[in-house]
Formats: C-alpha cells, sequence, structure tokens
C-alpha cells in the first residue's frame, strides 16, 4: 500500500512540473533598433545607422523614444534565440493609439499590416498590436516594423507569453467594466436628480459622466466589443477625441457653477466661459474637418489641458476661500483626476513616460464621481428637506395656517447647510403690518384676524411658487425665498406695491393696510438667529422712515451699503 501511494505521489509530482516545465521556456533577448532615415521608404532600408537600441528581456519590453519625424520610422529586430512555430510566445507592441496601422515584416515571411487590438483581429488585445509570427523566429533571423506618423512618444515592444497576455487583458476589462459601470450609474443617478429639481447644475455632471464613460470605453479598446457602441469604434479616434473634448467642456460648465463663481469670482468666471467657446469651436473644428485636423488636433487640446489643470487647481482654492459652500468636495474629488489628465496630456506629447496613466485614468474618475455625487446627493437632500417642511410641517399658525417661527428657523438652518450651491443665495424678508394696531382697535379682533387671513394670502400671490411664508408673531411675518440680492429687493419692493395698490374688503368696510420689510441676504457659515437679527435690525431701522418702506442689511455680498428708490440700506 505504502509502494502505490509513494507511484501515486511520484506520478503526481512529475504531472505538475513536465507542463511547468513546458511553459517556463523562457522567451529570447529581442533587441530593438531604430533606423535613422530622412526620407519615407516602402520597403525596410538596405544600410541606414542606428538612432537607437533597447534590449527586451524577460517581462521587460524594449522602450524607443520616437522622435518627432514626418517620414516615419523604421524598427529592425534582432533576437539571441530562436521560437518555433505556433509557439506560445507572441510579440506585441504597444504605444499611442494615434500611431494608427504598423506593417510588419515578419522573419522568413512576407510583409503584413496590423491594426490595433481587436481592429488588428487580435484574439487577445484590446489595445496594442499583436505582431504575427506565422513562420516562428528563426535563429539569426531579421524583422522589420515601420510605424507611420511623426509620434514623439515612446514604444514598447518585446515577447509576451499568450497565457500571461490573456490574464492580464482579462484583468484590465474588468478593471474598465467596473469603472465605466459606476460612472453610468452616477450619470443616471444625476439625471434624475436633474429631473427632480430642474437645476443645471445636476444636468451638466450627468453629461459629463455620459461623456467621460464613451471615452473610457473608447481609451480601453471594449467599445468595439459592446454592439451598441460598435458604431463609434469604426472610427475610434476621431469618437476618442470627440468625447474627451465634451467631457471637457462639460467639466468647465460643471466647475463654473459648482464653484458659484460667477458670484464669487466673475473674472474667473467670465474666463470660464471663454474657455467653453473656445473647446465648442476645437470640437465643431473637429467635426468639419475629421481626418484633415486630426494630427494635430491632440496636440493643440493636450497643450490646452497642461495649461488648463493648474489654473483650474488655483480657481477652485481661491472659490474655497471666497466661501463656495462645496468647493472643498471639489478639490477632493478632482485634484486627482485633474493630475492624472495632467500626467496623461504630458505622455501623449512626450515630456514624460507614464503607460500607467491609461489605466488609472477610470479609477481618478470613479474617485471623483463619488465625492461629488455625495455633495450633490447631500445638497438635493436638504432641497427636499426644505420642500417637505414647507409642505407637510404641523407646526402652522392658528390664525392663518401659515408656518410659524419654529418652522421657518428649521427650514433656515437646513439652506445653511446648503450654502450656495447651484443658486445665489436666498433672501430673507421680515414684513411688518405698518399700524396694524389701530386696525384691532377700530374694527375689533375679529376683524383683524380676518385681516391676517388675508394678509397671508396676499403675500402667497405675490411671491413665487418655491418661496416660503410663514408668520413669525403678532403682525410680523417672514418670507424666504432663493434668489440673489437684486431678485431679493425687487421681490420686496412687488410686496409693498402689492399692499399699496388696493386695500381689503371685508364685511363692506375697505381697510388699507402697508407694509415695511427689513430685508437680509444668506451669508455662508452664518447662524438662524444673526440671519433673522440683521433682517430684524434692517427692519428697525427703517420704521422712522414712514409706511411702506424697505430695508437692506448691508454685507460683503453687496460690497456694502447702497440705496435704489424706494429702498434703504443699512
Amino acid at each position: 500500500m505504502r509502494i502505490v501511494l509513494a507511484l501515486l505521489l511520484a506520478f503526481a509530482a512529475v504531472g505538475s512540473v513536465l507542463p511547468a516545465c513546458a511553459q517556463a521556456q523562457p522567451a529570447p533577448v529581442l533587441k530593438v533598433e531604430l533606423l535613422l532615415t530622412e526620407q519615407a521608404l516602402a520597403m525596410p532600408p538596405a544600410r541606414a545607422p542606428v538612432q537607437q537600441r533597447a534590449l527586451a528581456e524577460g517581462d521587460a519590453p524594449a522602450r524607443i523614444l520616437l522622435p518627432r519625424r514626418e517620414a516615419g520610422y523604421w524598427l529592425r529586430l534582432t533576437s539571441t534565440g530562436s521560437l518555433e512555430p505556433g509557439s506560445r510566445q507572441v510579440l506585441v507592441l504597444r504605444g499611442a493609439q494615434n500611431l494608427g496601422v504598423v506593417t510588419f515584416h515578419p522573419p522568413s515571411a512576407p510583409p503584413v499590416t496590423v491594426g490595433q487590438g481587436v481592429h488588428g483581429e487580435s484574439a487577445l488585445l484590446r489595445r496594442g498590436w499583436q505582431l504575427p509570427l506565422p513562420n516562428g523566429w528563426p535563429a539569426a533571423a531579421v524583422a522589420y516594423l515601420h510605424v507611420e506618423g511623426h509620434a514623439g512618444q515612446a514604444v514598447r515592444i518585446g515577447f509576451t507569453h499568450a497565457d500571461e497576455l490573456i490574464l492580464r487583458e482579462r484583468a484590465d476589462a474588468r478593471l474598465a467594466t467596473a469603472a465605466v459601470t459606476v460612472l453610468v450609474l452616477v450619470a443616471i443617478f444625476m439625471f434624475g436628480l436633474w429631473l427632480a429639481l430642474r437645476d443645471l447644475l445636476y444636468l451638466s455632471f450627468a453629461a459629463y459622466l455620459a461623456c467621460a464613460s464613451a471615452y473610457s470605453l473608447l481609451l480601453s479598446g471594449d467599445a468595439a466589443e459592446i454592439r451598441a457602441l460598435a458604431w463609434m469604434a469604426t472610427d475610434s479616434m476621431l469618437a476618442r477625441h470627440a468625447f474627451g473634448t465634451l467631457a471637457i467642456t462639460l467639466q468647465l460648465v460643471f466647475a463654473a457653477r459648482f464653484l458659484e463663481l460667477g458670484r464669487l469670482l466673475p473674472r474667473a468666471s467670465r474666463t470660464i466661459s471663454a474657455m467653453v467657446w473656445l473647446f465648442f469651436g476645437l470640437l465643431a473644428v473637429l467635426l468639419v474637418g475629421r481626418e484633415h485636423v486630426i494630427g494635430w488636433y491632440p496636440r493643440v487640446v493636450q497643450m490646452l489641458l497642461l495649461v488648463l489643470m493648474p489654473v483650474g487647481i488655483v480657481v477652485a482654492i481661491l472659490a474655497w476661500r471666497k466661501g463656495a459652500a462645496h468647493a472643498g468636495y471639489f478639490l477632493l474629488g478632482w485634484t486627482p483626476l485633474l493630475a492624472v489628465v495632467a500626467l496623461m496630456s504630458g505622455h501623449q506629447l512626450g515630456l514624460v513616460d507614464a503607460p500607467w496613466v491609461e489605466r488609472v485614468l477610470p479609477l481618478c474618475a470613479v474617485l471623483q464621481s463619488g465625492v461629488l455625487a455625495l455633495a450633490l446627493g447631500q445638497h438635493a437632500a436638504n432641497r427636499h428637506r426644505i420642500t417637505l417642511l414647507a409642505r407637510q410641517s404641523n407646526e402652522r399658525d392658528t390664525i392663518t395656517g401659515a408656518l410659524n417661527r419654529q418652522a421657518l428657523e428649521r427650514m433656515l438652518a437646513a439652506w445653511s447647510q446648503m450654502g450656495h450651491l447651484g443658486s445665489s443665495g436666498y433672501a430673507v424678508l421680515l414684513i411688518d403690518l405698518d399700524n396694524f394696531k389701530e386696525v384691532n382697535n377700530r374694527h375689533g379682533y375679529v376683524v383683524g384676524d380676518t385681516v391676517m387671513q388675508h394678509v397671508y394670502t396676499r403675500l402667497h400671490g405675490l411671491v413665487r411658487p418655491d418661496d416660503t411664508v410663514a408668520r413669525m408673531e403678532s403682525d410680523l411675518f417672514a418670507v424666504v425665498s432663493e434668489c440673489s440680492r437684486g431678485d431679493g429687493e425687487r421681490l420686496a419692493q412687488r410686496v409693498v406695491d402689492g399692499f399699496q395698490q388696493r386695500p381689503f374688503t371685508i364685511d363692506g368696510q375697505d381697510i388699507a393696510v402697508s407694509v415695511s420689510i427689513g430685508l437680509a441676504m444668506s451669508r455662508r457659515g452664518e447662524d438662524v438667529d444673526a440671519l433673522l437679527r440683521r433682517a430684524g435690525e434692517a427692519l428697525a431701522g427703517v420704521r422712522i422712515a414712514g409706511p411702506g418702506s424697505i430695508g437692506v442689511s448691508s454685507g460683503p455680498e453687496s460690497g456694502g451699503s447702497r440705496r435704489r428708490p424706494g429702498v434703504a440700506a443699512g
């Protein structure tokens, strides 16, 4: 029994070792030489000086930096060993996707043109070039590779075992699929928020994520394997540049709104708007010029990105220091992505050597989308909370049915958590009924209560449907409106005019009621008590001016006090 067990163990050991030995055959060392040619040649040069040399040993490919040249490039390949036909070792070329189709002269075989990834009918690669070896690699044989264009970038070439290549490609495919899935789901979520809230902030971010998803699929080479996107893969370079440019443009539109540049940094906002139109113009040139501009178009966009990325970070920091409510989220989410985009632009321009950057880009996009989705989700939740507080609150005034002071203060607390994201802030109007004690003394408290009900109804008719009206106490009402200071002042004037133009008719009697208003605009970091106190001080400051007066609390958002007809600033 022991002998049988020993024999079985021996056979198992031999069986495990033999396949390993068969698969462990090392790849031969590959010598790659870049030949110096001054003009375009249709066939490999018989004699040409060597401009660069590199060796591919083991798993490390040879790296050759292609200088800018209009005549294309010829590479001479020699090997220290040999490969049998049908060997599991495959020859792989990696480089920029804009290299296009390459021409390969394999050892002892006629030349063949090779497309990239699935376009080259490769069974293994999603991107890159698998160079065929129909007759293997005989000893002392020489192969030539011709690369078109004037890339000015590095290429890598070497032998790779087919099994290892398959595993690597599968891992990259799973990573790209997971990243694109996350981006698409977040885009759908943002689109849903836009449908619910009708705020272009969400729509611009959703559109950006959709374009970034398409760009990632084209960059990874997976678009050709998806039936719905196969039309893009037929001209993947044009589609990739188009979606990339559109993603950059939408990113700028979103950043301007997210960082509140129109309110905090008007000059930066105008600069961003100019950049948006510049990229739209470049996109139009690309779609019209197509193959006539595809040679220089990527370099122009990449140089613009190298300038734009650090400027974007500086603008975000300035917006954060100026009080942008969610600029911290922007810096946390965008900084890694912008750094990787700038690095990829430098790599494609030949300024840095970072072949791994294309794999990191989708991960940074996922990080950025997650961080900003968190910020936008909180913003949407606060808006929904405010709406529910206004519609469903049970804390209402018993006479008018308006929200009472406690409900309004909770709404203002929710507004303060939102900051000014997606809006120009919000205004608080404290509305005092002038000399209302005389109405009670002359007509009685029953009529006075009826007048209060009519006041609440008229206020609702004078403000927007989304504005909130509350009764604070006695003859004091409040209105909260999401608007700029100018819109808040116009709203206050509309309320004053609405009460002065026509009296209330109760039991056949005309009762004239005028109002005075104190207006205060929200400030980042200010608590509810301070905001209401400023509005109250503005109201107290204009009561001596007589009925129908409007006082505006001065603040940093206005650059100091200013006066308008019918409006007093204090």
